[in-house]
């Protein structure tokens, strides 16, 4: 939703940052109308970021969707199984 990613960006402004780690804990996802959606809002709200995604329920369909979206609209998105993965991506990108 718009004020999910609001606080995230919030936080971003707040300490400066361009790097984000998401661990998405939504035991249900999102359509994909629902996605292409948050996707345009995330290219105008963070544009040139770079977000590494985390779903612990695994829902890869729709996340690889949002990837795919996410980077058409200047976001550097990539996704991960695993939190460790993710810190290492952010560290080396």
């Amino acid at each position: 939703s718009a004020a999910y990613w609001n606080e995230i960006a919030e936080k971003c402004f707040e300490i400066d940052t361009n790097k984000i780690l998401i661990e998405k804990n939504f035991p249900i996802s999102v359509g994909p109308a629902d996605m292409l959606e948050m996707a345009t809002y995330l290219g105008q709200l963070l544009p040139k970021r770079k977000i590494a995604f985390v779903d612990r329920f695994g829902h890869e369909n729709i996340n690889e969707l949002g990837k795919k979206l996410a980077r058409n609209r200047d976001v550097m998105m990539q996704v991960f199984k695993n939190v460790g993965d993710a810190e290492l991506w952010l560290l080396a990108n």
